[in-house]
């Protein structure tokens, strides 16, 4: 792999029966963000995500879902809309709940590797229709910045996933 290529994961849709996933060999970074999709189901879904440094910058929601970071490797200082911060370290986590005000930001010394949890009331059934990190879309549409504004992921407001993503060469989360 160069530092560059995008490594795409598909996601992995449970439908009518059970599927398998792995978080490990997830390439690490030396720039930028990296959100693959494990698995899916009609209303929940796990995704993994790499932050080589900054993190998710800019106060917003998700008014579609309730989900959860769980630090697998790394720490984060969260923020919340009533203005409370909160270091989460390795193995532990945060629960937000719909159109719970959040932003966090990675401790540089080392990548962030968080598993991202979430699930919520659908308005829409079906798998057919899925953002590429495995998320429903119609449930991504109700996600925005604190000023109201829609967030877009690669938004420069949103900080590293803004960036141009770099592979930390040979370095991988939970290697073989």
């Amino acid at each position: 792999m160069d530092d560059v290529t995008t490594i795409e994961r598909k996601p992995n849709v449970a439908i009518d029966k059970a599927v398998l996933f792995s978080m490990r060999n997830m390439p690490l970074l030396q720039q930028g963000t990296t959100y693959d999709p494990l698995a899916t189901a009609e209303n929940l879904w796990v995704n993994i995500k790499v932050y080589a440094s900054g993190g998710e910058n800019a106060l917003h929601s998700h008014g579609g879902e309730d989900h959860a970071f769980i630090v697998l490797q790394g720490k984060a200082t969260f923020t919340f809309g009533d203005g409370r911060t909160s270091v989460v370290g390795q193995y532990e986590g945060v629960m937000i709940p719909k159109n719970g005000l959040y932003k966090f930001v990675a401790d540089q010394a080392e990548n962030l590797v968080m598993l991202r949890v979430g699930g919520g009331v659908r308005t829409a059934t079906g798998l057919n229709d899925l953002t590429p990190f495995g998320t429903p879309k119609d449930v991504v549409q109700k996600t925005s910045f604190a000023d109201g504004e829609v967030k877009v992921g690669n938004a420069v407001k949103n900080g590293e996933t803004a960036k141009v993503r770099i592979y930390a060469r040979g370095k991988y989360f939970a290697p073989d």
